[in-house]
């Protein structure tokens, strides 16, 4: 009998939100909201002049201050995980070469691939750093060590966080594999057969190592996310309280706080809470 696989925090994060977000339902004038900007979405080139005026004013919706704090929280971990998932999208555009015949190179496509993997944990840390200060809206006497962990991650990934730097201010990013990818590239222009096969070798046997690559720097990504997932559920009544594993609720103790990072951005403790 296969065994059943472990539930992690995230898994718990996402029930919790699933059902936070199925009572925000009864939210007075929520839902009207939402069906009334999803008919603008959807045919918005086909309202009336009328119709579409009024529907301008559905652009933004208040809701009170508590539960805008509580839905900043549940919208910035979204994205967190949002941010994950673009990452290991990379996995696939490494595997694919959908420009034969088009003035795309190999080269090129790996060369852009690789500058968007990297921007990915940049994403990654921004978005992180606004989780938390959502996070502190909704639970100020969280207790933990937000800085020790933010330092952690940019440790963990500093390779990728310099790459994507010198991208983003200096020139494309430059490596002796992809730099051998574009020899026998332009080589094999000019020179059939053999010289054609080595540069598609090289290719694949470059691309696959990026795979790899995504799947194990993904992997650690989502170390990063549990233990977030772990602090949240916590440190947040309004997601703890609805979240039950295995018949049991959360526990809202603060030795839990302190076991959310550790191992990842170092013991957790009151005082040294940012």
């Amino acid at each position: 009998m296969e065994e059943k696989a472990r539930e992690t925090q995230r898994d718990r994060m996402s029930v919790a939100i699933q059902v936070w977000m199925v009572a925000l339902d009864n939210y007075p004038g929520w839902k009207d909201w939402r069906r009334a900007k999803f008919t603008r979405t959807l045919h918005f080139d086909d309202l009336s002049p009328v119709i579409a005026e009024k529907l301008k004013a559905v652009d933004e919706f208040k809701f009170a201050p508590e539960i805008e704090n509580q839905h900043a929280v549940v919208l910035q971990y979204l994205g967190l995980e949002q941010a994950i998932y673009l990452l290991k999208e990379c996995e696939f555009y490494f595997r694919r070469y959908p420009f034969r015949g088009l003035p795309v190179t190999r080269y090129s496509h790996l060369t852009n691939v690789c500058e968007m993997y990297f921007g990915r944990f940049y994403e990654f840390k921004e978005r992180l750093k606004k989780y938390f200060e959502a996070m502190k809206k909704v639970a100020p006497a969280h207790g933990l060590n937000i800085g020790a962990f933010i330092k952690r991650y940019e440790k963990v990934f500093a390779d990728e966080l310099r790459e994507r730097n010198g991208i983003h201010h200096h020139s494309r990013f430059e490596d002796l594999a992809l730099d051998r990818i574009f020899l026998t590239e332009t080589i094999s222009t000019m020179r059939k057969g053999d010289w054609e096969q080595e540069h598609i070798a090289e290719y694949r046997k470059l691309a696959n190592e990026w795979v790899q690559r995504v799947r194990s720097r993904g992997a650690k990504l989502e170390e990063f996310l549990e233990a977030v997932a772990e602090a949240t559920l916590a440190s947040c009544a309004f997601l703890s309280d609805s979240s039950v594993s295995s018949g049991q609720a959360a526990t809202n103790g603060h030795a839990e706080h302190v076991s959310a990072f550790r191992g990842l951005g170092g013991a957790l403790t009151a005082t040294d809470a940012e």
